[in-house]
């Protein structure tokens, strides 16, 4: 109660940095354009008319107005006080990156500052800050040596604020999951019995960005530029290693920060991963085919979606640093019919329930880890829906570039650092499941035992000669039986120095099994499971994605006829990477044998018979039936092909046995071939016939 009242008490400063920033963001409206501060719509903008920008200016000046006022009155006018508190600590390692990035966001927003310029600035203004006592120095009660301090905290300094500076691309969206994120942080420190001063900056900052946001919503009067948003960026990057290096920080010390910048966090990841894997799919294209053929293949792939501008991307050379309109906030728009209100409040919803999500879950996971844990999958669930459409487009392009064999050397090379990561990644899990007792046991000697052998075995072994994404059968066996002789030796190691007293000094024989067992579970599952994902994504996950996003009238509803080898073959060859955009969509399969009616073969259920045929058109009009094998009753075919004449439907063959190599057979075949990615495709009006 006592913290409320002082919060109550102090809360002219938050309504002071409201009323300036509204007060100078006016006066900026109404001055920026004389000075040459104006957005003019152009290439990616979405606005129509010029809009003043840099009106970062108003918002900024206000909370070091504000906030000011109140420092002043927390040391009691005696400024050689301030540094003695968290608050004033804080403020004089904000100050001289401040002014590096205020001054860098003035520039940029009049005449564009060339990208590798701005960027040393960013790194000036992330050294400035931990040379003037921010930073992140310690984190778990350990202290960081200070060249890799120095350099985490350069680093998130820069990823932090261009994760601002790329999701200021709506009207509003900044300032409002800005003042969102300080809300939630503000929040939070006051329900876990933080420091009040601490809380008093937040909702200052909060106050300044509301200001302007009066003016900023939809439609917007002013812009914030550069200027604001990399002010918000690095805000919200000393705060978040603030609460990091606070002395016995915990978990949930460093989520609820994170989580409540959340939005920009994973926006920024999925513009680092979406242009650089459409950058590799591109070059790898373009190495084996000349510009307009390039294009022609990742429009096949891609461009149905209406959500890829592949044309501009290879023409153009798109970078890493070069903007684009694939963002979250960009894709919501479209999806809202280019209504950017409804947008930008679906951004802040997403906020708002990562933000609470975040808080409950550290007060839940205290007293039901269990539902704790459930949250954290849901959360998961929900990211990954939120990224549904970015890894169809950018697993898209990799998969036009993969089908190349001569470019596999990538992802064979990368698999024996993709092992150890998760070997390595399986030892830590444990170490955190541990209680603290056993976990003080730990050392190197137990990491080398339980990790290593993993590695050093299939290293050897020549298992890494095999390309995962065509492996057979026979390489998992071998895979298997060599993660099992790397388990006997890790074993056989652990109890060798377990005995001698090397490692696991007083822990119980039972113990030393559990750690032993978990560690071989969780190893064995993640190279298994990280195999199996390739498979999938492969073979199953981006067509999957591709047929979800199109629009269903593009799409070829399919009926397979035979539910033999012929069409596991044919399924295969459809969800091959070359096929992976053709808009064929099976509905399932028929097949003459009683034994497999309502059955599911190979993933499709099996819907009847030929006789069955007029039934399933009347539920769900198909226009393909693809024959897969060649063991068919004339009256079936007979059956089949008046079906096929008196609903116009196209009936094709595949084919999946040997055949002589007859040279004009073999012309003839190739001349007919049935390429589902062509779309002009000629059908045969009179008579649908047989494909072959």
């Amino acid at each position: 109660m006592g913290t409320l009242k002082n919060l109550l008490a102090n809360i002219i400063y938050p309504l002071a940095a409201f009323a300036v920033s509204l007060i100078l963001t006016r006066i900026c409206i109404a001055v920026l354009p004389h000075m040459g501060y104006m957005d003019i719509p152009k290439g990616r903008h979405i606005h129509k008319k010029p809009v003043p920008r840099a009106g970062g200016i108003g918002f900024i000046i206000a909370f070091w107005f504000s906030i000011m006022l109140y420092a002043t009155k927390l040391c009691g006018g005696d400024f050689s006080k301030l540094a003695d508190q968290n608050v004033g600590q804080f403020l004089i390692a904000m100050a001289g990156p401040s002014v590096i990035l205020f001054f860098t966001g003035l520039y940029d927003d009049r005449f564009n500052m060339p990208s590798v310029i701005k960027l040393m600035l960013h790194i000036a203004a992330g050294v400035t800050l931990y040379f003037l006592g921010g930073g992140i120095r310690s984190i778990f009660d350990y202290t960081l040596p200070w060249y890799f301090s120095l350099a985490v905290t350069v680093c998130w300094t820069i990823g932090i604020v261009n994760a601002f500076n790329l999701i200021d691309g709506l009207d509003g969206l900044a300032a409002g999951l800005a003042s969102i994120s300080s809300i939630c942080i503000a929040v939070w420190i006051l329900i876990s019995g933080g420091n009040l001063p601490m809380v008093i900056l937040l909702f200052t900052f909060c106050g300044a960005c509301l200001g302007f946001l009066v003016f900023n919503f939809s439609p917007a009067r002013i812009f914030m530029g550069d200027t604001g948003s990399m002010f918000l960026g690095l805000f919200f990057a000393m705060t978040s290693m603030d609460q990091c290096s606070r002395p016995a920080v915990t978990v949930a010390a460093l989520l609820v920060p994170l989580v409540a910048i959340g939005v920009p966090i994973f926006d920024v990841i999925l513009a680092i991963w979406r242009r650089s894997v459409r950058r590799f799919g591109i070059h790898m294209l373009k190495e084996n085919l000349d510009d307009a053929e390039a294009v022609t293949e990742l429009e096949h792939g891609i461009d149905a979606t209406g959500r890829i501008e592949i044309k501009s991307v290879i023409q153009n050379e798109n970078g890493v640093m070069d903007a684009d309109q694939d963002h979250l906030h960009h894709r919501l728009l479209r999806e809202s019919h280019n209504k950017t209100s409804r947008a930008v409040l679906l951004m802040y919803a997403i906020s708002v329930i990562f933000s609470l999500g975040a808080i409950a879950l550290t007060f839940i996971g205290r007293s039901m880890p269990a539902l704790a844990f459930l949250l954290v999958i849901i959360g998961v669930f929900f990211t990954l829906r939120l990224a549904n459409i970015e890894l169809l487009a950018s697993m898209s392009v990799v998969t036009q570039g993969v089908r190349f064999p001569r470019k596999s050397f990538v992802l064979t090379a990368a698999h024996p650092l993709i092992d150890f990561f998760m070997v390595a990644a399986s030892f830590f899990l444990i170490y955190a499941l541990l209680q603290k007792p056993v976990r003080a046991t730990y050392n190197i000697y137990i990491f080398l035992i339980l990790v290593v052998p993993y590695f050093l075995v299939l290293i050897f072994s020549g298992i890494y000669r095999t390309y995962w994404l065509r492996a057979g059968i026979d390489r998992y066996f071998r895979l298997i039986k060599l993660l099992v002789l790397a388990a006997c030796i890790s074993f056989i190691l652990l109890n060798i120095f377990a005995m001698k007293g090397w490692v696991l000094g007083g822990i119980s024989k039972r113990m030393v099994m559990i750690i032993f067992l978990l560690q071989t579970s969780f190893t064995f599952a993640s190279i298994i499971a990280e195999r199996f994902l390739l498979h999938f994504f492969e073979s199953f996950a981006i067509r999957s994605y591709y047929l979800k996003n199109s629009p269903e009238a593009s799409q070829h509803n399919t009926i397979i006829y035979g539910g033999g080898l012929g069409c596991r073959m044919y399924i295969n060859n459809l969800y091959s990477s070359r096929h992976l955009s053709c808009p064929f969509h099976i509905l399932g399969i028929v097949d003459e044998d009683p034994s497999l009616q309502k059955l599911n073969v190979y993933g499709f259920r099996v819907l009847g018979t030929s006789d069955d045929l007029e039934d399933l058109y009347k539920k769900k009009p198909f226009d393909t039936i693809v024959l897969t094998t060649v063991n068919i009753t004339e009256k079936s075919i007979d059956r089949v092909r008046a079906f096929a004449r008196a609903h116009n439907v196209r009936v094709t063959m595949f084919l999946s046995q040997e055949y002589p190599a007859d040279l004009d057979f073999f012309n003839i075949l190739q001349s007919k071939a049935i390429n589902p990615i062509e779309k002009d495709e000629p059908e045969d009006q009179e008579d649908p016939g047989l494909g072959l």
